[in-house]
């Protein structure tokens, strides 16, 4: 990812996901859902959201103009919705028809899963503190304890 488009993103994901830029680089998917983004969205659509973002007041207005000006924009928003599920899930969330029909539309805007690293990445993980089915030996008798939340 380019440096000069990599800050924004991780910004704009921060203020999105409500996990610091830390924990989303630690997931080590930032540069995959920046591509999968300009992949599955028409050319210069992931530029324009960054700018929109780019062009938000900073400190403590910023969350609620993050709100009005990209979640509740027609063309942005779509967009801002579907990077919240690709970090939370680890999978591309399609726009919707009438976004796609406005906007343009890439073959590459499907449901699917990133990879398999996205899938275990999945901030769903975390925030349920759970493990994603099949990602990760626990350890013999783990399923005897009960889960972190619960004690």
């Amino acid at each position: 990812m380019s440096g000069d488009r990599k800050e924004p993103f991780l910004q704009l994901s921060e203020l999105l996901t409500g996990f610091g830029t830390l924990a989303l680089c630690g997931t080590g998917m930032a540069d995959a859902y920046l591509e999968t983004m300009d992949a599955a969205l028409s050319a210069g659509n992931v530029d324009e959201l960054l700018a929109a973002f780019g062009r938000l007041l900073s400190g403590a207005g910023r969350d609620a103009a993050v709100v009005s000006e990209i979640l509740d924009h027609p063309k942005l928003g779509p967009m801002a919705r579907s990077l919240i599920l690709l970090w939370y899930t680890g999978a591309w969330t399609p726009l919707p028809d009438g976004w796609r029909a406005t906007y343009g539309a890439s073959p590459l805007d499907t449901k699917r899963v990133v990879s398999p690293a996205s899938y275990q990445a999945g901030l769903q993980w975390v925030a349920a503190k759970a493990h994603p089915a099949g990602g990760g030996q626990q350890g013999f008798g783990s399923w005897a304890a009960s889960p972190e939340s619960a004690r």
